[in-house]
């Protein structure tokens, strides 16, 4: 009886792939061969307009910044000054000089020492504070 390693022995051992003979010392020529020509494509010329193009779109950004900015600051300038016109005796003074954009609200030290010492007193701080001192 044969079994399936008698039949294993009867196979040949040898190599059962063989490669054509100068296959690979004429390879490179076949494959370039077969290749289609390929057409020469000369550089794309570029327009200085293509070049500058991202520089003008950066410096009209900073420009229309600097515009928006000017307009938000020129209109709080503007309602500053229509509030002046119409100024009110208790927080508006002209004694002091603006230089804070977004104030509209011009007080001297004094008056500003006044409105605290109201404050605590209106409130009952004085006293509260005068006992803590000075009781205990």
């Amino acid at each position: 009886m044969e079994t399936k390693f008698n039949k294993l022995k009867e196979i040949d051992k040898g190599n059962p792939f063989t490669v054509p003979e100068n296959y690979f010392a004429q390879f490179n020529e076949e494959i370039m061969n077969r290749l289609p020509e390929k057409e020469y494509v000369p550089p794309r010329q570029v327009s200085l307009w293509d070049k500058v193009k991202p520089w003008v779109y950066m410096a009209a950004m900073f420009v229309g910044l600097y515009i928006t900015i000017n307009f938000l600051t020129k209109d709080a300038g503007e309602s500053f000054s229509a509030q002046q016109d119409n100024p009110q005796p208790q927080t508006i003074s002209t004694n002091v000089p603006s230089t804070n954009y977004w104030s509209n609200v011009h007080i001297t030290e004094e008056e500003f020492y006044q409105y605290l010492e109201e404050q605590l007193v209106d409130e009952g701080y004085y006293d509260y504070m005068y006992n803590q001192l000075y009781l205990n």
